[in-house]
């Protein structure tokens, strides 16, 4: 009996191990991209009891428990290096130690390729960004940093097997985008090209190497004159923490080797930066090139020294969807970079660019086809300045390559392509200051227009 006791008491000990220890060591640091929650009050704000204490305080010790990182690295150690397989959902644990972003599984699988009308509306989308923006006398240019398994899948899990299709959705965009005069930086061709491996194994992004040969490809696609940086001093350092494996080890994981350029950097701040992880970034003081506007993910943090140096100011914004109009008027930039990562190109698809609906000719003849297209207008979340016209279409009516036109009063409209048969235009509240507000949705295709709905709004918004 007395060792059932004893047996007992110690399992009770180890499980109040995590709960006793926060007083003298609670865990005060997460790998996790948000604020750790605060000790729950008893009290709401109105004075009354606090319904969600039990709730929030259950939130608290999950974050908070003593040893939490370390106990946290100790199980991913255990079932990856045991059992080959990742403790947390967004990770994929892959062979010889490389890790992998679940997120990317669907497109490395073949199951989350897009369909024609998807890459054409996602092309369709970023063609209209790119008038927009050469129509206000800026240079253009896309950059997609292909994901890590579009490159180099080998090193995937067992998963080679049920990959229903192995063409990538980066793939099918580019020759769109040149079929419709978008001009990129062809990324994925150059790192297939590079016989060296330019990707981090523990990391979702390149090396720095990696880096500078993309820095390049994109000055190289603007035609600008730049730095190459092949003549630097280069030097290789065993620090790099990736964020996958941050993500699965904690502060525990293993570093990795980076290359480290030794770069003069001519370029100053004219903001508070805490790091190139800031969502908004400014700088000034670079040489050789006028104004940079670049909208960018967490690719372009090793961009950024290297971009920042080649232009007399530059500023980086982390923002979606993006306030395009809004951020070229304030700041009139001669060069405008979108950076968007491979897994995350739909969101020029459900979020598309903020910019005035551009204007098209009205069409000489259009037939009426009855259909259960919708049409709805609401002011814009994200910029108080606008309105947002938008709706689906009737899936029978659209092709592959069918344009939306919008009629609102006298003026049409292209518009943004959303979804698979949805489409969007941001028409500015000074323009629509009367009402009512006749609104046709056309089609076209090939030259032939159809207005296929049309609505009277009576009142707006505000």
């Amino acid at each position: 009996m007395k060792k059932y006791l004893t047996f007992i008491i110690a399992c009770l000990a180890v499980c109040l191990l995590p709960f006793a220890g926060m007083t003298v060591r609670p865990t005060t640091m997460s790998t996790e991209n948000k604020r750790m929650s605060n000790f729950p009050s008893l009290k709401a704000e109105d004075g009354c009891w606090n319904l969600k204490f039990f709730q929030e305080l259950e939130e608290y010790f999950d974050e908070h428990f003593a040893f939490r990182n370390e106990l946290v690295c100790l199980d991913a150690k255990i079932q990856g290096y045991v059992f080959r397989v990742s403790n947390v959902d967004s990770v994929i644990y892959g062979k010889d130690g490389w890790l992998y972003y679940a997120s990317t599984l669907g497109d490395y699988l073949g199951h989350s390729k897009m369909e024609g009308r998807q890459i054409y509306n996602l092309a369709h989308n970023l063609s209209l960004a790119q008038q927009y923006v050469e129509g206000q006398g800026a240079d253009f240019v896309l950059a997609v940093p292909p994901n890590k398994n579009t490159l180099y899948g080998k090193n995937m899990p067992y998963y080679d097997s049920y990959v229903v299709n192995p063409t990538h959705n980066i793939e099918l965009l580019m020759p769109k985008l040149r079929e419709l005069g978008v001009p990129y930086a062809d990324l994925l061709g150059m790192f297939q090209e590079e016989d060296e491996v330019l990707y981090l194994k523990r990391d979702s992004h390149w090396n720095m190497k990696g880096a500078v040969k993309a820095y390049n490809s994109i000055m190289d696609a603007l035609g600008y004159i730049h730095e190459d940086y092949e003549d630097v001093s280069v030097t290789r350092a065993k620090d790099r923490d990736g964020d996958l494996n941050r993500m699965l080890y904690t502060f525990y994981g293993d570093k990795e080797l980076d290359y480290r350029y030794d770069i003069t950097q001519k370029y100053s701040y004219t903001n508070d930066v805490d790091s190139v992880e800031d969502v908004w970034i400014g700088t000034e003081g670079g040489s050789g090139n006028g104004t940079l506007l670049m909208f960018r993910d967490s690719f372009g943090n090793t961009l950024i020294p290297l971009i920042a140096n080649q232009f007399k100011e530059a500023w980086f914004t982390k923002e979606s969807p993006y306030g395009l109009e809004s951020l070229m008027r304030q700041y009139h930039p001669d060069t405008v970079v979108f950076e968007k990562v491979e897994r995350n190109l739909t969101e020029f698809i459900n979020m598309p660019p903020i910019i005035p609906a551009p204007q098209t000719a009205p069409p000489q003849t259009a037939g009426f086809v009855e259909s259960s297209t919708t049409v709805s207008i609401e002011p814009l979340e994200y910029d108080s300045n606008y309105y947002k016209i938008s709706g689906n279409v009737d899936g029978a009516l659209i092709g592959e390559e069918t344009d939306i036109i919008i009629q609102v009063n006298d003026a049409y409209y292209k518009a943004y392509h959303t979804g698979s048969n949805g489409y969007a235009i941001y028409m500015k509240k000074e323009n629509m200051s009367s009402c009512p507000v006749e609104i046709e949705i056309l089609t076209e295709d090939q030259g032939t227009y159809k207005v296929i709905q049309t609505k009277k709004i009576e009142k707006l918004l505000s």
